[in-house]
């Protein structure tokens, strides 16, 4: 199986965390690991490949210089080029006919087969659905109510069909025209979902399980999925880290942090720490937040922002 990731140096600890957990609860698969760089030291470069290695995959890791992309960078929206990049997989990999796309923030629990084992030849691509404000997206769009909005930090792209049909050629010219500059607020996933409508598998809600879905007792769970929800949500097979406290923040307090530590702790960043987020108000409102999911967590009192895990 040939995954994908983004990145710079300075997230290369995430892409190897991230990794980490395919890697060990995926050990009767092999893959191909490649990986888009905007930088990338020595250093990071030797230790990513030792830990891919030790595993016994492959890594493949490409330099790039966003400067000479055919993309518009200045609607890219607050991720910048990073996520974009997806969309020049079909060139960089013409050997590549499925390729799996994760972003650095996930962490996998569970199998990959199910994807593997897709049968892709009528799809551009496979996608777990967005939050419940993809109704707003799709209207932004102008795409039909029922139709599906994907979440573009897992896809399982068929660069076949994309080669067949002319898809990056498609993306690239919704994404530079200048009348879709106020349209598109979410970068690629939006130009993917608007060009490749009905061409969208959607996977099962556990492929992308939002760690915000644990909050506000589910209420943030599209209404159509709650009963995939319902069935994976103490058993998720990814879990997507979608809030901006990243789980490497130590003002980062959702409960199924301690999963990313667990992985974190395999790979040769072990010991490194990332500090606080930008988000971060004080010890005061930490210790606030700590009593409040104490209270939450044994029953004395429900929150809203408190999370059921």
């Amino acid at each position: 199986m040939h995954l994908l990731f983004v990145t710079n140096d300075a997230y290369v600890p995430h892409v190897a965390t991230t990794l980490c957990s395919i890697f060990e609860n995926n050990m009767d698969m092999d893959f191909c690991v490649h990986v888009m760089a905007t930088n990338i030291s020595d250093d990071n470069l030797r230790k990513l490949q030792q830990f891919v290695k030790g595993y016994h995959h492959e890594l493949d890791v490409k330099v790039i210089n966003p400067d000479e992309l055919e993309i518009d960078l200045s609607i890219c929206g607050k991720w910048g080029i990073f996520p974009s990049l997806k969309l020049y997989a079909v060139d960089l990999y013409p050997e590549v006919d499925r390729m799996l796309y994760v972003d650095a923030d996930m962490i996998c629990l569970g199998s990959l087969k199910e994807i593997d084992d897709l049968d892709m030849s009528n799809w551009y691509v496979a996608a777990s659905p967005d939050e419940e404000g993809s109704a707003r997206h799709k209207a932004r769009l102008s795409m039909p109510c029922d139709a599906f909005y994907g979440c573009a930090g897992l896809m399982y792209f068929n660069l076949d069909n994309w080669r067949k049909h002319n898809v990056r050629q498609a993306c690239f010219a919704y994404f530079n025209d200048p009348k879709n500059r106020n349209i598109i607020q979410w970068g690629e996933q939006d130009v993917i979902n608007k060009v490749c409508i009905e061409r969208i598998y959607p996977l099962n809600l556990k492929f992308n399980m939002f760690s915000h879905y644990w909050l506000h007792h589910g209420q943030a769970v599209p209404k159509r999925y709650l009963e995939q929800w319902e069935a994976n949500k103490k058993h998720p097979v990814i879990i997507h880290y979608i809030d901006s406290v990243k789980p490497w923040f130590k003002d980062n307090a959702f409960p199924y942090k301690k999963h990313y530590w667990h992985y974190h702790a395999l790979t040769p960043w072990k010991g490194q720490t990332y500090g606080y987020s930008n988000e971060y108000q004080g010890k005061k409102d930490s210790f606030k937040k700590t009593i409040k999911n104490i209270l939450h967590k044994l029953g004395v009192k429900k929150y809203d922002y408190c999370y059921d895990c």
